[in-house]
C-alpha cells in the first residue's frame, strides 16, 4: 500500500495533468524514470515535447513550489532529458515546465503554470 505522501503527490501530478490538457497541451506520459530520476509529466505542446516537474505545496511563508526547483534539480532534469531523448530515440525540440499548486484542504487548488522554466 502506498503512502499518504505518495497518494498526494500523486493525486498533484493528476490535477496537472488535467490542467495542461485543459490548456491544449497532449498527454504522453507520467512518471519516466531512468538511472539519474524520474519526469514527472511529459507532454507535447504542438511540435514540442514538455518535461513537467510537479510541485505540490501547502500555503506557507516559505515561497511558491515553482521556487523550490533549483539548481540541482535542473541538472538532474537536465540529465533525465538526455537519457529520455536516447531511450525515446526523440530529437525534437524540448521544454521544461513546472506546475506548482497550492493545496489547501479548505479552498480549490491554484495552479501555477511556469513555462519554459529554465
Amino acid at each position: 500500500m502506498s503512502s499518504p505522501t505518495a497518494r498526494v503527490g500523486q493525486w498533484g501530478e493528476t490535477y496537472a495533468r488535467y490542467y495542461l490538457e485543459e490548456q491544449g497541451l497532449q498527454f504522453i506520459t507520467a512518471n519516466w524514470r531512468c538511472k539519474v530520476g524520474e519526469i514527472d509529466l511529459i507532454m507535447q505542446d504542438g511540435s514540442t515535447r514538455v518535461l513537467v516537474e510537479v510541485r505540490l505545496r501547502r500555503p506557507t511563508s516559505f515561497g511558491e513550489g515553482g521556487d523550490t526547483v533549483g539548481q540541482q534539480k535542473q541538472r538532474k532534469l537536465r540529465r533525465a532529458a538526455q537519457y529520455y531523448q536516447q531511450c525515446e530515440d526523440y530529437w525534437g525540440d524540448i521544454r521544461f515546465d513546472v506546475v506548482s499548486i497550492m493545496h489547501d484542504p479548505e479552498q480549490p487548488p491554484q495552479v501555477e503554470h511556469i513555462t519554459d522554466a529554465f
